[in-house]
């Protein structure tokens, strides 16, 4: 495969996974007791549409169009990091595995020469909503901890 054609594969991938991490924050903040949380976990999701946007910008830039982009396809990556601990997870901690998975792919993306998008500030985003994530994950099991 080429290497215009796996960025443009990696980029499909970017897409769901930018989807699927904005309905996760999404529910985060459905679960959200404190205003601040429920603002910060609205305002990633809001950021993570806006990543998304630029990707089909840039996908759109390559020559694809819209129609030829299949995103709502069934996730089965998604299935397949599933397991049973993953389905307890708190509506934060599976905030923090999408991010890891998007950090892993915009990672790859850095190593492409074609790319005309600057993919600092996405990742720089998402570095520091995980960094206040694992801060509410670690004050949330040591809660935990202590009421047991």
């Amino acid at each position: 495969m080429s290497k215009h054609n796996q960025y443009i594969a990696l980029i499909e991938k970017l897409l769901t996974h930018l989807k699927n991490t904005k309905l996760e924050y999404f529910k985060a903040s459905d679960h959200a007791v404190t205003p601040d949380k429920k603002r910060f976990f609205n305002q990633q999701a809001l950021l993570r549409n806006r990543f998304f946007q630029d990707a089909l910008s840039e996908l759109q830039r390559l020559g694809m169009s819209s129609d030829d982009i299949v995103i709502s396809r069934f996730n089965f990556d998604q299935l397949l990091i599933s397991s049973i601990d993953t389905l307890k997870a708190t509506a934060i901690e599976k905030c923090l595995l999408a991010d890891q998975s998007l950090l892993d792919i915009y990672t790859q993306l850095e190593s492409f020469e074609i790319k005309k998008i600057d993919f600092t500030i996405p990742i720089s985003t998402i570095e520091n909503a995980m960094e206040q994530n694992k801060e509410w994950v670690t004050v949330f099991l040591a809660k935990k901890n202590r009421a047991i």
